[in-house]
C-alpha cells in the first residue's frame, strides 16, 4: 500500500511537467501576429521634434516656447548620436552623455515657466 502510494507521489508529477515539453500552439493568433513590426526613426531631429511635439501639448508652450525648445531638444540629440556611434569606452559616454542631460535640463529651465518645468519632472516615474 505505501510503496504504491509513493509510487502515485513520484511518478504523478512527472507526468503532469511530460505534457510542458515543446511549444504550444496558439489556435486564436492575433490579427498582426504573423507582421513585421515596423521601427520608428531614430533620427534625431525626428526624435527632438516628436519629443518637442509631446511637451507642447502636454506643457501648454507657446510658439516661441517650442521653437526653443525644438532646437535645444536638436543639439541634445544630434550630440548624443555622436557620442553614442563613438568608439569611446563605456564610461566615457556615460559621461558624455550625461553632462549633454545636465545642459538639456539647464536650458529647458531657461525656456520653460516653473511651474512647466515642475510638471515636466513630475511626469516622469
Amino acid at each position: 500500500m505505501r510503496l504504491s502510494l509513493l509510487a502515485w507521489l513520484v511518478f504523478l508529477p512527472l507526468a503532469g511537467f511530460s505534457q510542458l515539453k515543446g511549444a504550444v500552439s496558439q489556435e486564436n493568433l492575433p490579427p498582426k501576429a504573423g507582421e513585421k513590426r515596423e521601427l520608428s526613426s531614430s533620427a534625431p531631429k525626428e526624435v527632438a521634434k516628436n519629443n518637442a511635439d509631446k511637451l507642447k501639448v502636454s506643457l501648454k508652450l507657446s510658439n516661441e516656447q517650442y521653437t526653443a525648445l525644438l532646437k535645444a531638444f536638436v543639439e541634445y540629440e544630434t550630440e548624443l548620436a555622436k557620442v553614442q556611434k563613438s568608439k569611446l569606452s563605456k564610461q566615457v559616454k556615460f559621461d558624455q552623455s550625461n553632462s549633454l542631460s545636465l545642459l538639456r535640463r539647464k536650458k529647458m529651465k531657461q525656456i520653460l515657466t516653473t511651474e512647466q518645468y515642475q510638471a515636466y519632472i513630475m511626469s516622469f516615474p
